[in-house]
C-alpha cells in the first residue's frame, strides 16, 4: 500500500465498481447485478446474481431489474467468489462507493466470504476537492457530473453502465485534481480524509467511510489485513484519562518533572480544562536538552508558552476512532486531544499506545511460546489464544484467519516442543542420526484449527542421502522414537493433549524414514481399507513446523504422484465422503445429540473431504480448504460450486468458534459440537443450504472424477 500511496493518479490499477441492489438500505438489501470496468475499458464484466427476497417494484422502476431476470442467476456466493483476486489488488472508484461497499460487506457476511479491499476512492468526494463544496451543492449527482465534462450517459442504472461512466468521469477528474495538488494516491486520501461532512453523513447512512486514512483489509498478517477496529471503537473508550494541564508561566524543567511524576508522554498548557492553549510532549523536551550544553540551561526555564504547540489538534469523545487515526496522519502529529461536546478536555491519545494496543495480544502469545524453555512454561500463553479468539470475533475478524492464527500457535508450539526435545536428546543420547522433519497433520496443516485441540503430528527421516543398514535400524527408529515421546510431552505440558488416536511422531506408525512413508503411502492408496482412508484424511493435509524441509518435500511429491495416479484410490476416497450421516430429521430440524448439532460431522468433514478430494485428483499441492477450491476453479475442470463450498466451511468456522468461545466461558471444555438455539433463524437457513449442496456432493464428485 505504500508503493501505491506515491503512484500518480493515472498509473493506479483501477477499476470502476457499481451494484444494482433490491433496495438502499445496505444491511437488508442485497446485490442484483454486479458490474466492473477498467479505464480503458479492456477489461469489463456484467453479472446478474439471483437474491433470495422478492425484487420491490420501487426498485424495478429505477434499475429495470425484475424477478424473470435474475431467476436463473447464480446466487451472489458463487458470482462474488470469482471476482475476489481481481478486486483484492486493485484501487476500487465508484460515485458514493462507500454504499456499494457496505452492501458488499453485508453480503459477504451473509454467505461467510472471506474478502478484502485494498483502498478505495469515492468520486463525489474526488469531485468535491476538484471543484469545490459550493459547486457540489448544484453538481451533487453523477449525472450532472458527467455532463459538466462532457460525458455521454449510456445505460444509466445499469451495473456496468453506471461503473463505465464513473471510469470516464474519474479521468476527466484529474487534471482539476492536478490543479489542486493532488497528484498521487496519497494525496487523494489526506484530501479527502478533511470531507468531515460527508463522511459523517456517509456513515450514519451505514456506508464504508472510504476516506479513512487506515488501509482497509489488507494484505499483511491475517490481523492486519482484515482490521475492522478503527470502525468499531469510540474514542471515549480508548483515551488516556486525567490530563495533565500545566499553566503557560511553567518552565519545561516543570513540565518534564510533572510528566516524569505522572508517566504521562505530553502536557496540556492552559488555565484549565475549558481553556487549552497549548500542548508539550516529551519529544519537544528532549529536543530541547539536546542543546548545545551552554544553552540547556536557557533551555530548562524556557516557558511553555514559548515551546508549546498551538493550537491542540483535537476530536470528540464520541467520534470513532478511525477519524482520530485520520487526524494524527494528515497533521503527522503523535497526540490529540479529546474533547466532550462542550469543548472541555476530557483526555488524549497518543500513537505510541495506539500501536502497543494493535499489536500487543497478537504478538505477546508468540514470543512467549518462542521464548520457553519448557512445556509448562508454554502454558500460559497458549492458555490465552481463547481471550485472543474471542478479542478478534468480537471485531468482526474472519473466523477464517481467526483459525489460522491459532494454527500458527499451535504450530509454534510443536515447533519449540521439538526444539526442546532434540536439545534434550543430543545431552543424553547424542545428535539426531540422520535428518528429519516434523509435520503438523490435519486441521493444523490446513490452517483451520479451533480451541478444541489435540496432537496430531508425524516424523520422518532421511534413508535415501545415507542408506542405513538393516543392524543400525533399530537404533535409529528407537531414537526418533524417543525424540517423539519428549515432543509429545512438552506439548502435552504445554496444554495440548495427547491424541486419543496415537497420531504422535512417539508413535512407530507415525515416526518412519522416507522410504518407509513411501511405502506407507502407496498401502493406503491400494489397499484403501476404513482406517487407511482416516489416515489419508490426516495426514494428506500435513505441513512442515521443523527440520529439513526437503525431506517433506519429497514426501509430498510421493503424495502427489501415487494418489492422483490412482483412480480406484480416489474412488473409494469420493465414496467415503457419503459415510457421514445426514444432519437433518426427517421433519427437516438440525439432527441433534445431547442438544448439540455435530457441525463438524454433519458439515465441515464432508466440504473439507470433497475440496481434498479433487485436490488430489489435480495433483494441488496447497493445504488450506478455501486456497485449494480457488485452485481447482482455476482449472477450470470443476464447477464454480467448490468456490461456495470453500465459502460453507468459513462460515462453519465461525460457529464452532464462537460456540467454543462461550463454552470456555462458561468454564466448559470446547468442543466441535454447537447448540441450534444460540443460532439466527437466518443462520439455521444458511446451515440447511448448506446440508442441501453437501447432498449433491457426490454427483459433484462423479461429474468431476469419473
Amino acid at each position: 500500500m505504500a508503493q501505491l500511496a506515491t503512484m500518480p493518479l493515472d498509473k493506479l490499477p483501477i477499476l470502476s465498481l457499481d451494484l444494482e441492489t433490491t433496495g438502499l438500505n445496505t444491511r437488508q438489501d442485497r446485490v442484483l447485478q454486479i458490474g466492473l470496468t477498467d479505464l480503458t475499458g479492456a477489461y469489463q464484466s456484467a453479472q446478474f446474481v439471483k437474491p433470495d427476497i422478492p425484487i420491490p417494484e420501487a426498485s424495478t422502476a429505477i434499475h429495470g431489474i425484475t424477478d424473470d431476470d435474475v431467476a436463473n442467476a447464480p446466487p451472489f456466493g458463487v458470482v462474488f467468489t470469482s471476482y475476489q483476486d481481481l478486486i483484492q489488488d486493485k484501487v476500487l472508484i465508484g460515485y458514493n462507493i462507500g454504499f456499494d461497499l457496505a452492501v458488499l460487506d453485508a453480503e459477504t457476511e451473509r454467505y461467510a466470504i472471506e474478502w478484502r479491499w485494498q483502498s478505495a476512492l469515492c468520486l463525489r468526494q474526488l469531485a468535491t476537492i476538484a471543484l469545490g463544496n459550493q459547486a457540489m451543492l448544484v453538481m451533487g449527482d453523477l449525472d450532472t457530473l458527467a455532463s459538466h465534462y462532457g460525458i455521454a450517459i449510456d445505460n444509466r442504472h445499469s451495473a456496468l453502465g453506471d461503473a463505465t461512466i464513473s471510469a470516464k468521469l474519474f479521468t476527466a477528474l484529474l487534471p482539476d485534481l492536478k490543479e489542486k495538488q493532488i497528484l498521487t494516491l496519497g494525496d487523494a486520501r489526506r484530501a479527502v480524509a478533511a470531507l468531515d461532512d460527508q463522511r459523517i453523513a456517509m456513515v450514519r447512512a451505514g456506508w464504508v467511510d472510504v476516506a479513512s486514512l487506515q488501509d482497509h483489509k489488507l494484505h499483511a498478517s491475517p490481523l492486519a489485513r482484515i482490521d475492522p477496529y478503527p470502525y468499531q471503537h469510540r474514542i471515549g473508550d480508548m483515551m488516556h484519562k486525567d490530563p495533565l494541564i500545566l499553566s503557560p508561566e511553567n518552565s519545561l524543567h516543570d513540565a518534564a518533572r510533572a510528566m516524569q511524576k505522572t508517566g504521562h508522554d505530553c502536557a496540556f498548557v492552559g488555565k484549565d480544562h475549558k481553556h487549552i492553549d497549548g500542548i508539550i510532549s516529551e519529544r519537544d523536551i528532549v529536543q530541547a536538552m539536546a542543546l548545545p550544553l551552554s544553552e540547556t540551561k536557557t533551555a530548562r526555564t524556557l516557558m511553555l508558552k514559548d515551546k508549546m504547540s498551538s493550537p491542540v489538534i483535537c476530536v470528540s469523545d464520541q467520534d470513532f476512532m478511525h477519524i482520530a487515526l485520520g487526524r494524527l496522519h494528515r497533521h503527522d502529529i503523535r497526540h490529540l486531544g479529546v474533547t466532550s461536546a462542550d469543548g472541555t478536555l476530557l483526555g488524549w491519545l497518543s500513537t505510541r499506545e495506539l500501536i502497543r494496543q494493535r499489536v500487543t495480544d497478537a504478538i505477546i502469545i508468540g514470543d512467549d511460546i518462542k521464548g520457553s524453555e519448557s512445556g509448562a512454561e508454554m502454558a500460559p500463553a497458549l492458555s490465552s489464544l481463547p481471550s485472543l479468539a474471542s478479542s478478534l470475533m468480537s471485531e468482526s475478524v474472519p473466523a477464517a484467519d481467526v483459525a489460522a492464527v491459532i494454527s500458527g500457535e499451535y504450530r509454534n508450539v510443536l515447533a519449540r516442543s521439538a526444539t526442546l526435545a532434540e536439545a534434550k536428546m543430543q545431552q543424553e543420547f547424542g545428535p539426531a542420526p540422520r535428518p528429519f522433519a516434523v509435520l503438523m497433520l490435519g486441521s493444523g496443516g490446513r490452517d483451520e484449527s479451533l480451541l478444541a485441540a489435540d496432537q496430531d503430528h508425524a516424523l520422518i527421516y532421511d534413508d535415501k542421502t545415507e542408506p542405513i543398514s538393516s543392524s543400525d535400524r533399530p537404533a535409529i527408529q528407537n531414537w526418533f522414537e524417543s525424540f517423539g515421546h519428549y515432543l509429545s510431552d512438552e506439548m502435552h505440558d504445554a496444554g495440548i493433549p495427547y491424541c486419543k488416536g496415537g497420531v504422535m511422531s512417539s508413535q512407530a506408525a507415525w515416526c518412519q524414514s522416507l522410504t518407509s512413508w513411501r511405502k506407507t503411502i502407496s498401502d493406503w492408496c491400494r489397499k484403501a481399507q476404513p482406517d487407511d482412508l482416516l489416515s489419508v484424511d490426516i495426514f494428506f493435509d500435513f505441513a512442515l513446523v521443523y527440520g529439513d524441509g526437503q525431506l517433506a518435500n519429497r514426501l509430498q511429491q510421493a503424495i502427489t504422484g501415487r494418489a492422483a495416479t490412482g483412480p480406484q484410490f480416489l474412488k473409494l476416497l469420493a465414496r467415503s465422503v457419503d459415510n457421514h450421516s445426514a444432519g437433518t430429521t426427517l421433519f427437516g430440524k438440525l439432527k441433534t445429540t445431547s442438544g448439540r448439532f455435530q457441525i463438524k460431522l454433519h458439515v465441515m468433514l464432508p466440504l473439507i473431504e470433497t475440496v481434498r478430494v479433487l485436490a488430489i485428483s489435480r495433483q494441488i499441492t496447497v493445504r488450506k480448504t478455501s486456497e485449494r477450491a480457488k485452485a481447482l476453479f482455476e482449472t477450470k475442470t470443476v464447477p464454480a460450486e467448490i468456490l461456495q463450498y470453500a465459502e460453507d466451511l468459513q462460515f462453519c468456522l465461525s460457529l464452532v468458534l464462537r460456540q467454543q468461545i462461550a463454552d470456555i466461558a462458561q468454564g466448559l471444555p470446547p468442543i466441535t459440537d454447537i447448540m441450534p438455539e444460540s443460532l439466527s433463524n437466518q443462520e439455521i437457513k444458511r446451515l440447511k443450504q448448506i446440508l442441501g449442496r453437501i447432498s449433491r456432493a457426490s454427483h459433484l464428485l462423479q461429474d468431476s472424477l469419473f
